[in-house]
This record gives C-alpha cells, structure tokens and sequence, in this order.
C-alpha cells in the first residue's frame, strides 16, 4: 500500500467517516485523485462507501480498522501472494 492510500485509510479512521472532497482537501490531492484511491480502498473492502444526495461518504471498515491496528499486514495487489517471512 502506497502513501496515499494509507493516508486515505488513516484520514477516514482520525475524521470517523468523511467525503470525497473533504479527504482531498485534507490530503492535498485532487478531488478526482481521492475519488480514485477511495474506490481502490472500497475494492480492498478497507473502507464503506455509502450515497448521500450526491455525496460519498467513507467510513473505516472493520478489515481497515485491523490493518490500521497492526493486526493484519497488508499482501499487495489482490491475487498476489504474500512474500515470505524471513526465517533467522
């Protein structure tokens, strides 16, 4: 996971739920930018995405709550293994 995204998954835990538009004025990133991470995020089901009017709203999910607390470690994209654990 790249910095953004892990600013995206912190950013949604620290505000407990926010907006697309509000995460790329936090972040400094385009609206479009954050809308992208956002999605990437919600494949992962990192985050929940729910429509108000015609705002997304992002919330932590329980998956993104354990890998923000260091119970599970993320494994790259979707479909790769994990690399090995290295063995003394």
């Amino acid at each position: 996971m790249g910095r953004p995204r892990a600013a995206v998954l912190e950013e949604s835990a620290a505000s407990n739920g926010t907006t697309g538009r509000e995460l790329a004025r936090r972040l400094g990133i385009s609206a479009a930018s954050a809308s992208e991470h956002a999605a990437t995020m919600r494949d992962a089901n990192l985050i929940t995405s729910q429509r108000v009017t015609n705002t997304a709203w992002h919330t932590l999910s329980p998956l993104g709550q354990a890998l923000l607390e260091g119970r599970l470690r993320p494994i790259g994209p979707v479909g790769q293994e994990p690399a090995p654990t290295p063995t003394r």
